[in-house]
């Protein structure tokens, strides 16, 4: 969805380098190991420069000799044919190296996957290009040229690190977890990027799937393993990818998209003849919550309506507010508000195995109210748990970057989720007789 926080940043890409005005790499993700290609766009010309990769902390992993030079970018839609800058080097990166989000001079994000980990992060990659303004256009017409946005966006373009998940990432980063691995959305098509896993993380604003991500999502659920979503506005719209996977496709409108499959039309997830609601995979969406952070009645952050072991080691009670000011917030579907003003979740409507509401705030969007839904649930007897967050800001400096309780609940549910602890309050917990919604 559009958000005019990213009017700030995305607008033009700069490194922090007094030598590389931008750049980008030929893959989004590799294996420690593996060799990538370097395009890097100098201020002026070094037939010798120092090119460093750095960890998350600021940290120096790696350094590299390279030519570097003034590039042109090209004059044929660059943000979607790519910049079509020459290569700059070829580079081996390092056996040494764990999975995790680097960046070259500090800027040019680089993903290290490693092999069948415990723990599985997936950057939210396709948001990021869906947004990206390098170029000229995005998939969005407010940031575009002649306010007219792309159909189509390449990854071969300067494109920041991601907005909503940063804090989140530099968190994690320095957390005593074990065996944590990282891949793209784009990886997450491949199912034995997951396969081994006993967790999945996906953190931000995770916003653009592919039809093939979705179903090895919901695998991977089935299959009895956990998931924690720590993102909003999630799953929204159907994307794909062209042969040589370096363009992002959303086309929005199924007149415009010219693929034959009905299936495959790259448009929001929730129309009927998708025939995959996003409410199946994770519980909520954005169409029943809607935006945060002052615009609606609510007061910027989850009222805890559970006495949920998720809590421990909080001060958080039944009535307490967890502050976490959003710019988009997911919900699951409303029966009735109970006496005491507390949401009753549409069980019925989900068909869920269980469903328990952590906490909520009321949003709004198109000026009218929605419920953001911090909810546990489990689809089947035979499924596995999914915690679902349901805020873009979970992961963003409003959210992990500054409020201890919910670093800490993250810890929790984390830790809770791969030991396969309890993640429910109690059971009698009784609600008062409802009063019915119009």
């Amino acid at each position: 969805m559009l958000l005019s926080v990213f009017l700030i940043g995305l607008s033009a890409f700069q490194t922090n380098s007094s030598t590389i005005a931008d750049g980008y790499t030929n893959q989004l993700s590799v294996h420690a190991g593996d060799s990538i290609e370097l395009y890097l766009n100098a201020y002026q010309d070094e037939p010798h420069q120092l090119i460093r990769l750095f960890d998350l902390s600021g940290k120096e992993v790696a350094r590299y000799t390279v030519a570097i030079i003034v590039q042109d970018t090209a004059r044929r839609k660059p943000w979607e044919n790519g910049f079509n800058y020459k290569r700059s080097a070829t580079v081996f990166i390092p056996n040494t190296l764990k999975s995790g989000v680097y960046l070259w001079e500090n800027s040019i994000p680089l993903i290290i996957k490693s092999h069948h980990p415990k723990i599985v992060v997936v950057y939210p990659s396709n948001t990021e290009n869906a947004y990206n303004v390098a170029g000229g256009k995005s998939l969005y017409d407010f940031n575009s040229t002649n306010k007219k946005r792309a159909e189509k966006v390449s990854f071969l373009r300067p494109i920041p690190l991601t907005y909503h998940a940063e804090e989140f990432l530099r968190w994690m980063h320095k957390q005593d977890l074990s065996d944590v691995g990282y891949i793209t959305d784009m990886d997450l098509d491949n199912y034995p990027e997951i396969k081994k896993a006993e967790l999945l993380i996906i953190p931000g604003h995770s916003e653009y799937w592919t039809l093939a991500a979705r179903k090895n999502f919901d695998r991977f659920v089935n299959d009895g393993k956990n998931a924690l979503i720590l993102s909003g506005n999630t799953m929204w719209w159907q994307v794909r990818y062209n042969a040589k996977k370096d363009q992002l496709i959303c086309y929005r409108d199924a007149k415009d998209d010219p693929i034959k499959s009905a299936k495959l039309k790259t448009i929001n997830w929730n129309e009927p003849q998708l025939g995959y609601s996003i409410l199946g995979s994770i519980g909520a969406d954005f169409s029943f919550g809607g935006y945060g952070r002052k615009q609606d009645k609510g007061w910027d952050g989850y009222k805890i309506t559970s006495r949920s072991p998720l809590l421990e080691g909080t001060s958080l009670i039944k009535g307490s507010i967890l502050a976490l000011a959003s710019d988009e917030a997911d919900g699951a579907p409303i029966a009735a508000f109970e006496q005491n003003s507390i949401p009753r979740i549409n069980r019925q409507a989900l068909g869920f195995e269980r469903i328990e509401l952590v906490g909520f705030d009321l949003v709004m969007r198109g000026g009218k109210e929605g419920v953001a839904t911090w909810i546990v649930f489990k689809r089947t007897k035979s499924s596995g748990i999914i915690i679902n967050t349901a805020s873009t800001d979970w992961c963003s400096y409003r959210g992990i970057g500054t409020n201890p309780d919910i670093q800490k609940i993250t810890l929790t549910m984390i830790s809770k989720l791969l030991k396969k602890e309890n993640v429910f309050g109690p059971d009698e917990d009784i609600l008062m007789p409802p009063v019915l919604l119009n």
